[in-house]
Parts: structure tokens; sequence; C-alpha cells
């Protein structure tokens, strides 16, 4: 099932928050892009395409928030699939920017 976004995790926002850590000023202005809800929706729209019952049933997939701002992540900085999942799973940045907190995910499909 096509899921929109995780929850936010408060305890990862705190960790990013004490470390004061400095954020590069693209990924702030992508951030406010990527917050407009008529981008978002388009984004949904396309993603429910590729099966029939994407919004209806199957398993949990990663957040379409999620998807949309590591896709943004690997076009910023010209990284593949997996280099762009490696970066943002060693970054607190990254894992900001892209919604993933501590969470699992991957934007790889099989």
């Amino acid at each position: 099932m096509l899921r929109d976004k995780y929850q936010p995790d408060l305890f990862f926002l705190s960790i990013v928050q004490q470390l004061a850590i400095e954020i590069d000023p693209e990924l702030v202005e992508i951030d406010r892009i990527l917050e407009d809800d008529q981008l978002f929706q388009l984004l949904k729209r396309d993603l429910s395409k590729h099966h029939p019952k994407t919004l209806e049933t199957s398993r949990n997939s990663t957040p379409v928030e999620v998807i949309g701002r590591m896709l943004a992540v690997k076009r910023l900085y010209g990284l593949s699939y997996e280099q762009t999942e490696r970066q943002v799973s060693d970054s607190l940045v990254l894992r900001w920017f892209c919604r993933v907190y501590f969470h699992r995910y991957s934007i790889i499909r099989a």
C-alpha cells in the first residue's frame, strides 16, 4: 500500500537539533520546494499508477515523501540508487532531509 509519509521521530529530531548540524543552503531551498502539497500529490499520483491497486492493497511501501526526497538527493549529487541509499544512511542531515529518521527504507526496485 502506498503510504504518504513516516510520522516525525521526535527523538531523532532532538538529536539533530542538539548537534546543531549545519544544513547546506541548497538542501534548505529544495526542502522548501518539496513541502508543496501540489507537487506531493503529483508524485503520489504517478507512483500509484505502477500497479493497479497500489493505493488499496499490498505491503506498505516506502512513503511517497521519502521517495521524492531521495530522488532529489540522487539528482542533486549525481549518485546511483545504491550510492544514494548509502549516503542517506550515513548522514544525519540527509536522513532529516529525506524524512527517514531511524526507519529502514529503500528506493531500489527489484
